[in-house]
This record gives C-alpha cells, structure tokens and sequence, in this order.
C-alpha cells in the first residue's frame, strides 16, 4: 500500500477529461483487471485508475498457454476479452470498485453493436470513463458515435499501432467529438517459437499473439508525440512503461497519464508503488514541481528538418557514480576488485586511502555510494557498504592489532592540536599525521570516538571495530587525551600557545528540547544522554516500564531498541510525521518493528504530564500540509483532542545541537577559517549533525586546510598505488541476480543484551557479490574503437586519443560504451541536410 500524499519529490497529482486522478500511472486492461479485486488492489498500490478488461456481449475463454514472456519487460499473449458476462460487471465489478474509491475506466468493444448494448450499463453502474477498443478504425468510429449519443461521462478511444494511420484516426475521433485518446493498444500478430517442444508458445489458433511491454515503447512513444502535437489535450500514453524515466518521457510529449500492465505482469502489482515513489523523486531532480509543469515539454523541440553538429568527447577513464557519490570519493570498484579477488588486506589499504575507517563505516555508513550503483538499472544495487565490513573484518582477522599502516612522512616539527576526537577530528590527525604532524586529539568524554563511541549502541556498532581503529591511529603517533573539557581544563589560547594550529571538530552531543508543558519532570530523558549512559555503562535497568520515544531519526530508533535491551515492558516510538518521512534509517526501523517496538505516527507532542514525575506523553493528531524546504511535507494540527499514551520514561530524540561555548564565534563554513588565527574549524560543529562519511570527508578537508596554512601542499590522502583489473567477467543472469544479504543475528538472540544484529556477509556471499560489480569506468574493452569506421579513435589505457582529421562526429563510439566511461556533447548544432543523407 501507498500513500501519494506523503511522497517526497513532485506532486503526482493529473487530470484528465477534468477529472483529477491521484496519479498519473493507469492500470491498462488485461490480466490484472479480471475483477473488482484486483482492480482494487492496484488502486491501493497507487494507480490513478483503473481499466477494466474488456466488456463484450458474451464472456471470454482463454487458450492455454495464452501469455508469454519476451525478455526481461516484454510479453506476448493471445488473451482475449472478460471472462466474465457484462450483467456481473454491471451488477458486481464496477459497483464494488467504485465503492473502495477507485476511478474506473470501462473497457468496451469489440464492435457497433457492444458499444450501443454496454456503454450505459456501464455509466449506470458507476464508470468515471468509458474506453471504445475495436479491431479497425471502420468499427471505432460509429462505435464512438454510438457512445457519445449513449452516456455522459468522458469517452476515450484506444487506438492500434498495426492501424495504417492512428494518428489520423485520433484526430477524426476528437473532431466526432471523443473526449480524450488512449495510444497505444498491443501490436501484432507476432510469434514466439517454444524450441523445447518445437512449436508455437501461444496456443491460439495460429500459434500468434500480440506483444507488450518494453519491446513497444518506442513505437507508441512516436504515436502519441504525434497525436499531442496535432493538439490532444486528453492523452493516456500506453505501451511500454516499464520504470519512471519511461513515463517521463510519455508526460514529456504530451501525455496526461500513462498506461502500464505488462510491467505489473511481470513485478506484481506492488511494482505501482516504486513506480510513483521513483517519478516523484525523478521529477524533483529534474526540476519539475508536478506534473503540469512537465507535460509537453518536449513538444517545442522536436526539430523541424535534420540537425547536423559536432560533438565534443570526454574521456574518464576511473569515473564511477559510486566513488561520485561519497563523500570522502573512496575507490569503490578498486576495493570491490580486490575483495573479488581475496585481496582483504589489499582492500582495507585502498578504502583507508579516502577513508581511515573502514571497519567503522561497514557498519553503520549511510551508503549514498548504493544509490548510484548502476547495477541497480540491472537488479539490485551492489552491498557496497558489507562490502567494506568484509574488508575489515577480513583484515582483522589476519592481522590483529597489527592493521596496516599508510605510509608515513618525516616528522617536521610541527604540532596540531585537535578538539574533538569524533570521525571528523580522528580524520583530521591522521591526515595530519601521515604528513609528519605531531597531533594531540583532547576528549571531553571519557572514551574517544565521539558518538561512534557513546551515541551508538553495541548491537549497531560494537566497541571492538572502533577500538582497533582508534589503536591504528595511535600507533601512528596519536595522542589522544580523553577527559578534558577545553575552556575549563586547558583554555584555547594554551593551546594557542603550544601548538602551531588548532582545530575544533567537535560533535553535535546537546539536546533539542521540546519546548512543551511538562519536559522538566522527573523521567524525561534525553535521547542523546540515554544513549551516552547505555554506551558507558552507566544506564540501569528498565525492567518492565513502559517507555516512550519521542523522533524518528536513527537516535530515536537507537533509544528504544536500547530501552528494549534494557528490559522495557513496552517500548513506542511517537513521530510527528509518517514512516516514510522518517530520517531513520529504513533497515534499523524494520529491526525495531521485528524486535517489539511499537510505533504511532502523526503524533505531534503536546504536553507531558505527571505528579513530579512523568506518567503519561499528550500528542496531538497531524496531518501533512504543505511541504517544507527539506521537500517533506509539514505536520498540521489536525484539531482532534489530544491522545494519552502512559509512559514511566519519556526519552526525548528530536533532534541535537552544538553544546560548545568555546568555538570561536565567527567562522567561513566553507574553509573552516575562524576570526582567530591559526584555528580552524570542522565536521558537526560547522554542519549539524551529519553522516559518518561526511564527518570523516569534513576531517580530511580541514587537515588538507591546515597543512597548507602551515606551509605544505594541502595535499594529504596519497594517490592510489594500484588499479582495478580491467575486462573483468561479470556475472548478469537472464532474469538478473540478486544482491547477498547480511546473515542476522535471530530476534530471539539479541534481547535481552547487545550482541550485534547484522553479522555481515559470509566470505563466499562477499566474493559473489563483488563479482556483480560493472567495475564502471573504462573496462578498456576497445568497442569504442571496433565502432569508429573512420579508424579516428586510438586507445591505450588510460589514454585515448581522436583524429579529428577522420572523425565524422556520428557517435558511434560513445553509443557502444558500455560503462559511460566516454561521452559527448553537442557543440555547434546546425540545422540542414547533409548530402545524400549518408
């Protein structure tokens, strides 16, 4: 189930024929829309409507076998119309749809006669629409003529690609008066040969059948751009839709809906959901607020005679979205090869180069590298981030305490003093260090690591990981001085005095208070003290009491898994938004879910109320209003009274800030320059609370500012020693290959205690996962040279080279890339023909 209201992105919201549709996506007739079940379900999903299969006078029997598949989007089929008689469409199917809310469009045909006996049955029965599908453009018309004089509702016509002239049959239709078109229905016939039995797959008469899905998209795209520009201004675009980039291109050339089925076929009729989900974000990147303002767009440019131009090459041979997309820019595919290849100790090596961390960050990284895998245009995303913990949990195993060093430049006598021994402050000394820097990192806390080591719980991240970690720094000339709080135990002009520069990489440890009646009592917690005393052994037992955690970001879920560590009777979670707003990430609230924890949404506090001593938590009721400038909608008092909810402990995690007096007060957030000479700042302090990855991108940044402030380079992370293999086999099966999952600690295992929940991925998973990567970046395949026909094209990895003298600018070359490693640019367009046309 989906709610459309709660996406974040566009505002999917369309109308067609003046009638407001929830979403763009229609259900087209075929297999899915038998009856009101269905149909229904796939209004659940999120399809704006719904059309029905086919009504005809008499009810229909399918062959066996009647549908097959072709490739991975496409089918081929010789079904037929309902199988069920007009009278229960009239009587049941549409009435019941109608009832669960659904916009239904009544499938009618196949001839003159049908559409004069079922089109008012139809109306009658609740149909918003009615669409005429009929095997020639001779029978659709007096069809459409029957029907306008028939009913009152919008009547579409479904128009077929194997037609001579569909585009001038919409344009006949909407002149007899047609409310809106429908292009395009199913091609054919075609044929699909069953080579183990020697025969045709489809069992209809002839063995042909019909072919939808993917296979069709470009030729129906072509029919509806050409009906929109002869002015349809009430268009379903169908045929092909396999994804949200397909239906932006329908809405690009004019559509006001698009109609998928074979898509749904294939995934299940959940598939609406990601649909919808992935074209509100789509549009949004693109820049398009909903989906009038994308509608057509593309119409203005379709050029009116041939466009000659040349185009300008770039060559990249290491370029990876992956490496593009985190923070810190650690070689993904490099250590990915080396973990394909047994080389652990090898990959540790190449993710510290960008990154000091790697034990660390396999485990609680929020992996932006896997949201621009390309693999996941195949199946699924590589498990980049298990990935890294392999690396490291592989390496720990070999090597112990004695994890490998980077290399070291000469001590040169300058000292750095760092504020702050969290991810951005621990990346800063060692960059520093591995410069020659003499760096002293001063901890307030009792323990280094910052929230790695006191905001997060063992079960996510255990000590273990992040004390080897914090060891290896220290060996390489670290101190780290825990238990000094700088303005009250040493000031910052003492360090001024001592040391050559100073940064503050503070964390983001205070508390957001909430600001209503009653957060004062005795039992109000905060979330990020809860977790500091549970990560230091500080926290006692919460045997049996009912607990209430306020948010619904990762400290929040952290608080009341934890709670439930500690032996809460009952454990809730209020947020004053919906699940899919919260900042949480999704896998930690799936685990609280598993684990017992309880969650109540649209819960805005209110009030907490009790005699000295908290009792019960108030929210009031919400709903989403407008979005805000983060692009999630605004909770709103819905004005319902306020809900009680009894509660012994209250633990309050919505939200932390900078609890720092002594951070100079003015700063460049960009450098990290402050109005004091010589200090500098980085990481939360600066930001707010941030990732994991980017603290330690913050840290590297700021060491890079210091030693060139100092007098050296700014340059602090070495090149990479070695390059991923190129040419490397990898593995794409026919229906795509699925990514490994982490072996899990059983629900019954991790309460009471904190034993670690997501135990990694098994060596051999680990092997057979790297093995999925498309090792993106040039593969030095040398397709790009075979396709050049003029011989203009030389490469020598990681050279590439172009005669321009034979280049004839046709694009061949980049078309063959298989990795994106070569593109082009259009550079002085003209228009005109060239020649013969050769």
């Amino acid at each position: 189930m989906i709610d459309l209201k709660n996406l974040q992105g566009a505002d999917l919201t369309t109308e067609l024929c003046g009638i407001k549709l929830k979403s763009p996506f229609i259900l087209s007739s075929g297999p899915l829309t038998y009856a009101a079940e269905g149909i229904i379900r796939a209004y659940e999903y999120g399809c704006g409507a719904v059309v029905t299969k086919t009504i005809r006078h008499q009810a229909a029997i399918n062959p066996v076998h009647h549908i097959g598949k072709i490739n991975k989007d496409s089918l081929i089929n010789c079904e037929k119309w309902a199988d069920s008689a007009p009278e229960v469409w009239f009587e049941r199917e549409i009435p019941m749809a109608k009832k669960a809310g659904v916009v239904v469009i009544a499938s009618v045909g196949h001839t003159l006669p049908e559409a004069e006996d079922l089109v008012k049955p139809c109306e009658d029965a609740g149909a918003d629409f009615i669409e005429l599908v009929s095997y020639t453009e001779d029978t659709l018309l007096p069809m459409l003529d029957a029907a306008l004089k028939r009913v009152k509702i919008p009547v579409l016509c479904k128009l077929s690609g194997n037609w001579p002239d569909p585009v001038g049959t919409a344009k006949k239709a909407l002149e007899m008066g047609a409310s809106g078109i429908t292009a395009i229905d199913s091609i054919g016939p075609t044929l699909k040969i069953d080579i183990k039995n020697a025969r045709p797959e489809m069992m209809s008469k002839n063995g042909y059948g019909w072919l939808s899905g993917g296979a069709i998209r470009p030729i129906a795209l072509r029919i509806n751009s050409e009906i929109a520009r002869n002015g349809c201004t009430n268009l379903v675009g169908t045929g092909g839709v396999t994804c949200a980039e397909d239906a932006v291109e329908y809405l690009m050339v004019g559509c006001n809906a698009v109609g998928v089925h074979s898509i749904a076929v294939l995934k299940g009729v959940e598939y609406f959901a990601k649909l919808n989900h992935d074209l509100a974000r789509l549009l949004a990147q693109l820049g398009y607020k909903d989906i009038p303002s994308v509608r057509g767009v593309a119409l203005p440019n379709f050029p009116k005679e041939e466009i000659v131009a040349q185009l300008e090459f770039h060559y990249e041979p290491y370029y990876a979205p992956c490496q593009e997309a985190c923070p810190a820019g650690v070689d993904v595919p490099l250590y990915i090869d080396q973990i394909r290849k047994g080389q652990y100790t090898e990959a540790y090596k190449t993710i510290s180069v960008a990154n000091p961390f790697p034990a660390i960050c396999g485990r609680v990284c929020d992996h932006p590298c896997e949201s621009k895998c390309r693999r996941a245009t195949i199946d699924d995303a590589i498990q980049i981030r298990l990935l890294k913990r392999t690396a490291a949990d592989q390496t720990f195993a070999s090597c112990g305490d004695s994890l490998p060093l980077p290399a070291m430049e000469p001590a040169n006598g300058k000292k750095v003093a760092i504020v702050g021994a969290g991810p951005a402050g621990l990346s800063a000394a060692y960059y520093l260090a591995k410069k020659g820097y003499r760096v002293k990192v001063y901890e307030a806390l009792p323990v280094a690591g910052g929230m790695l080591a006191v905001g997060i719980p063992d079960y996510r991240l255990p000590k273990e990981p992040v004390r080897k970690e914090i060891a290896r720094l220290e060996k390489m000339g670290v101190e780290i001085r825990t238990g000094v709080k700088v303005g009250s135990d040493v000031s910052l002009e003492k360090l001024r005095q001592e040391y050559d520069s100073v940064l503050f990489a503070v964390g983001a440890h205070g508390n957001k208070p909430l600001g209503i009646p009653g957060e004062d009592l005795s039992g109000v917690l905060s979330g990020v003290s809860f977790l500091q005393d549970v990560n230091l052994g500080r926290a006692g037992g919460l045997h049996g009491k009912k607990v209430v955690v306020i948010g619904g970001g990762n400290v929040a879920i952290d608080a009341a898994r934890s709670a439930l560590r500690l032996g809460a009777g009952r454990v809730t979670v209020a947020y004053r938004r919906t699940e899919e707003e919260m900042p949480a990430y999704a896998e930690e609230v799936a685990h609280a879910r598993e684990e017992g924890v309880s969650f109540v949404f649209l819960a805005g506090p209110a009030r907490i109320e009790g005699t000295g001593k908290a009792e019960k938590f108030y929210y009031d009721p919400m709903k989403l209003g407008e979005k805000d400038n983060t692009g999630r909608r605004k909770p709103v008092k819905t004005g319902e009274p306020a809900v009680a909810i009894e509660a012994d402990i209250i633990i309050v995690a919505t939200g932390q800030v900078v609890d720092a007096p002594f951070l100079p007060a003015t700063y460049d957030a960009k450098s990290g320059l402050t109005s004091i000479t010589g200090v500098f700042v980085a990481g939360d302090c600066v930001t707010g609370p941030a990732s994991v990855i980017k603290a330690i991108a913050a840290g590297r940044e700021a060491a890079a500012t210091i030693d060139k402030y100092l007098g050296g380079t700014g340059l602090v992370m070495d090149a990479y020693g070695v390059k991923r293999t190129r040419a490397v086999d990898v593995v794409i099966a026919e229906d795509g290959t699925r990514k490994a999952e982490a072996e899990l600690l059983t629900v019954e295992r991790r309460i009471p205690g904190f034993a670690e929940v997501e135990l990694g991925l098994t060596e051999k998973s680990a092997r057979e996962e790297a093995n999925r990567c498309l090792h993106c970046g040039c593969t030095n395949c040398q397709r790009c040279v075979a396709a050049c026909a003029y011989k203009a094209r030389k490469l020598e990895f990681p050279i590439m080279t172009v005669d321009k003298e034979l280049c004839r600018h046709c694009g061949a070359c980049v078309s063959v890339c298989p990795t994106g490693a070569l593109t082009a640019v259009v550079v002085n367009p003209q228009a005109g023909s060239q020649g013969d046309g050769h």
